[in-house]
């Protein structure tokens, strides 16, 4: 089906809106969900840090007031006396302002002797970390997990009673609770749920009407980031068949380890919803536009391609050779222009073709012309170069007659030239072999020298080395005494140095005693703290430092104790070696003094060798002297040698150069012969060359040295 230019223009339009709009569509879609999308995240994440913040203020407020019940004298007595009413009672007075979810205070086996929670007592509750803890008179605070409470925030503090530890008290809130995910979804618009391990123990998400609790996480990645990498996780799930963005975190318990995780979410039906409604309405403005953008593209359309059918009309007629048809196209744009050119068209091709027909009729009379043009210069192009071939073949009738002359005057020289590089080659050979023999013997003659040399050097080394060890003796055997008497004051020194370290440990124990008043007093400071409230939080810091130095100071003065035990133990056992040194260095002294009279014996000897071995050398280095003489001038026989042969070489092949050159030009006059077709005359007069006599040649050679 063959299309119009309109049509191809309307479709051209309509393919453009198309793709406009579907490019809009689609960055639109996309932009809309990322923005929708990184809102979400952004928000959860934001969501997470006030869920962890609460939570975390959670975990102050219960420690504040487990200090605050562990420091209460009262408390302290009712659980020297074992009384559960009074301790239920006063803990509810002072827990009055938190209001936790459990209390339970023990004894300091870790018998439970009262419970708020629960009226079970006389159980042992040892196996939680905050009794431990407690009743070694340690505060903590943690997610644990209890007998009565599953999974809870669990604060501990020691019981003290005449600065001894009597009890401890443990307490927190119960996470298995509502009261806490209600109040993040009713504060921040949030589902929340918190996981003990996998599975759901608190939750706003329901199903069929009823909180999912009891219900397990079954979305694999989530698990392997959160419980098995304490990693956080942020992206979309499927939650009991609902799609949500949410946000896990691990929720680490006391002992360091994940005991559960938190999680925060929105439902995507929302965002997808809102996302729709405005993809719909993009959706719906551009297919207005484009309907639009259509109707006028083919009113356009129409408006363009009548002026250019005509003009199509046209240049078919005029195609077909009518060149009496008139264009009626009148117009100011692209359209006029074309037409206005095809105007010209017409005009142009009639002038063109009268043209033509005049041309034709010059033409062939210039060709007449050429013919008789291109004859002459053919016979021109014959006699030039039958001039050129006369003058080739009288120039190689001169040029042969040069060459036989060269050739016999080169053939001379080379024979000559031969004989005298082998007579060169012959004496370089000789003085190279009488060169290497001087030289071998020379090196052997330098080797015997320098090895006398050498045994000269070391047996001068070796009388020097013997009396500097006798000097060496002389002086360990003063060293010795000097440091016998060493040996005898460091004993006196070490005992002082005990008594010293005995004193140190008493002003060790003084700095005990400081420590443990210390940390009372941060104690007492942490419990006035926590009654004060958000007031005294950050004075309930600076305790807590104070205390924890405290502590870090008892410990330190238990190690410095330790290391004072092991310094007064070193000293004994310093003392004990310092006699044993100080015997050994007696019999030190008299082996040095033995070892002083053979080095003696050692000098003499090395006196007599170092004699017979100097005269050796002397006589070397003389014989040394001569070889090198001898050398020196077999090397300058040698080079004038080298000289001759080398200029004898050059002149071999200055003429076979030669030689060359005459059987080039041997080769150049045959070929001027040939080009004519005819041989030259064979007894054209050569050349007169000059021979020169062997005799006169044989007087160039090399004289031998010294003649």
């Amino acid at each position: 089906m063959k299309l119009s230019f309109s049509m191809k223009i309307t479709l051209l339009v309509i393919l453009s809106i198309f793709i406009v709009s579907a490019a809009i569509f689609f960055s639109t879609f996309v932009f809309l969900t990322r923005s929708f999308s990184e809102e979400a995240k952004g928000m959860l994440t934001e969501r997470q840090r006030g869920v962890q913040s609460d939570f975390n203020t959670l975990k102050m407020q219960s420690l504040a007031t487990a200090c605050l019940v562990g420091l209460n004298l009262e408390v302290a007595q009712a659980v020297e006396r074992r009384d559960t009413p009074a301790l239920l009672r006063l803990s509810k007075k002072l827990m009055e302002k938190v209001q936790p979810d459990f209390m339970t205070i023990t004894d300091k086996d870790g018998v439970a002797l009262a419970r708020s929670h629960s009226d079970k007592v006389g159980d042992s509750v040892l196996n939680q970390l905050a009794v431990q803890k407690g009743l070694a008179g340690q505060e903590t605070v943690g997610v644990e997990e209890g007998t009565a409470v599953k999974l809870s925030v669990r604060a501990g503090a020691p019981i003290y009673l005449d600065g001894k530890v009597v009890g401890s008290v443990a307490l927190g809130f119960d996470l298995a609770s509502n009261k806490f995910v209600d109040g993040v979804k009713e504060k921040m618009g949030v589902e929340c749920t918190i996981f003990q391990n996998d599975t759901r123990i608190t939750t706003t998400i329901m199903r069929e009407g009823k909180r999912a609790i009891g219900t397990k996480m079954d979305n694999s990645k989530v698990i392997d980031a959160v419980l098995q990498k304490q990693a956080e996780f942020h992206g979309e799930n499927m939650i009991l068949g609902s799609l949500y963005d949410t946000v896990y975190w691990p929720l680490i318990a006391a002992d360091g380890k994940v005991g559960g995780m938190f999680f925060v979410g929105q439902d995507r039906k929302l965002i997808d919803k809102a996302q729709s409604s405005v993809v719909l309405a993009v959706l719906l403005s551009a297919g207005a536009v484009g309907l639009i953008m259509i109707v006028v593209s083919i009113f356009l359309a129409n408006t363009l391609t009548k002026p250019i059918k005509t003009s199509v009309a046209f240049a078919e007629q005029v195609a077909a050779g009518d060149l009496s048809q008139t264009l009626e196209v009148e117009r100011s744009d692209e359209i006029g222009v074309l037409a206005n050119a095809l105007r010209h068209l017409v005009a142009a091709l009639k002038t063109m073709i009268a043209d033509v027909d005049a041309k034709r009729a010059e033409a062939d009379a210039a060709a007449g012309k050429a013919n008789v043009s291109r004859l002459e210069a053919e016979q021109a192009r014959k006699d030039a170069e039958n001039a050129k071939r006369e003058g080739m073949l009288q120039a190689a009738t001169q040029l042969e007659g040069v060459v036989a002359g060269i050739t016999t005057v080169s053939g001379e020289l080379n024979s000559q030239i031969e004989t005298s590089s082998h007579g060169a080659d012959l004496q370089e050979q000789r003085t190279a072999e009488a060169a290497t023999a001087m030289e071998e013997m020379n090196a052997t003659v330098l080797e015997v020298a320098r090895n006398a040399a050498s045994a000269a050097d070391q047996a001068k080394d070796a009388r020097t080395k013997a009396q500097e060890g006798a000097q060496v003796v002389g002086n360990a055997v003063k060293a010795i005494a000097v440091v016998d008497q060493l040996a005898k004051e460091l004993e006196k020194g070490m005992g002082e140095l005990g008594s010293q370290a005995k004193s140190i440990g008493n002003i060790m124990n003084v700095i005990s005693d400081i420590a443990d008043q210390t940390n009372l007093l941060a104690l007492n400071a942490a419990i006035e703290a926590a009654r004060a409230g958000e007031a005294g939080r950050g004075f309930a810091v600076v305790a807590d430092e104070v205390r924890k130095l405290a502590e870090k100071t008892m410990t330190a003065t238990k190690e410095v104790g330790q290391a004072i035990s092991a310094i007064q133990s070193g000293t004994v056992h310093n003392i004990d070696m310092v006699k044993q040194a100080s015997t050994a260095v007696d019999q030190a002294t008299a082996l040095a003094n033995d070892s002083g009279s053979a080095l003696k014996e050692i000098v003499e000897l090395v006196d007599h060798t170092s004699d017979q071995v100097q005269s050796i050398a002397a006589a070397a280095e003389e014989q040394s002297a001569a070889s090198e003489e001898i050398t020196r001038n077999i090397a300058e026989v040698r080079q004038v040698s080298a000289d001759i042969a080398d200029g004898t070489k050059r002149s071999a092949e200055a003429t076979t150069e030669l030689a060359k050159l005459a059987e080039e030009l041997q080769g150049v006059i045959a070929s001027f012969r040939s080009e004519d077709g005819r041989p030259g005359p064979r007894n054209a007069p050569a050349l007169a060359v000059k021979k020169t006599p062997a005799k006169a040649l044989a007087a160039t050679k090399p004289r031998a040295l010294g003649s």
